[in-house]
């Protein structure tokens, strides 16, 4: 058994240009265009619908929601820690289970990018619908103050004990050891971190961010300075390096 996927057009972060929005049985998960022509092919595809489940509260997975809801009548659900700008039906918690009528999706809460982000495992299969844990083109922004790089990796190494296939929010689905690729390339970009801060002393998160991204191509240096600042409050917790003022050090 495999998931129905539509991919609406939505405001998302580059290389992405859409967001997989998922149907299995009477439940559409991460309905996100905010564009009325694409809220017109999702209420197509989406059909008679009970449950709207969401992901997380980023506005590339919420746009289109509240049209979807007053067209259909479903419920919404979505995690305690969600903040959306709508009604949320029912609260979700690590380990619910929705009985869609065409399999039972558990919810596993996996913070890290977004607070209260939840993946959803098609019980008795390896199929997990991943949000924005991984995606099938480029990586993940982690932004602070709700990206934090431990908890993130916390949610991918259980994933990835947990899954064969990942479904993304942008891309095609992926094995599941792309999480395990994403680990690895995270513990790559703190060592580069730290080797700048061991070669230049001293330096801002931005001086950082241009120093390891500069050769990568589109890269956006003020996205990226959040991504290093998220790295380095990872390493402060371990008393790695110290913060003074706006400037980043070894310990």
């Amino acid at each position: 058994m495999s998931f129905d996927v539509l991919a609406v057009r939505t405001p998302t972060l580059p290389p992405a240009t859409h967001t997989n929005c998922y149907r299995l049985g009477d439940c559409v998960i991460d309905p996100a265009s905010p564009y009325p022509e694409e809220q017109e092919r999702l209420r197509r595809w989406a059909g008679p619908i009970r449950r709207v489940l969401l992901t997380h509260h980023h506005h590339d997975h919420i746009g289109g929601v509240e049209e979807l809801v007053a067209t259909t009548g479903a419920a919404v659900w979505a995690h305690a820690d969600a903040q959306v700008p709508f009604r949320v039906d029912h609260r979700v918690a690590d380990g619910d289970r929705v009985d869609t009528g065409a399999g039972v999706l558990i919810a596993l809460h996996t913070p890290g990018h977004a607070d209260g982000h939840l993946a959803w495992q098609l019980e008795g299969t390896g199929d997990v619908i991943a949000g924005d844990l991984v995606a099938g083109e480029g990586t993940i922004v982690l932004l602070p103050p709700e990206g934090n790089l431990a908890v993130y990796l916390a949610s991918l190494a259980r994933v990835r004990g947990l899954a064969e296939r990942l479904w993304p929010a942008h891309g095609p689905p992926q094995p599941a050891a792309l999480a395990d690729h994403y680990i690895a390339h995270r513990h790559m970009r703190t060592s580069q971190f730290l080797d700048v801060l061991a070669t230049r002393g001293a330096s801002t998160p931005e001086a950082v961010a241009e120093s390891v991204y500069a050769s990568v191509p589109g890269a956006n240096l003020i996205l990226a300075a959040a991504q290093v600042r998220t790295h380095l409050a990872w390493l402060l917790a371990q008393g790695r390096v110290t913060e003074c003022g706006p400037e980043w050090s070894l310990a």
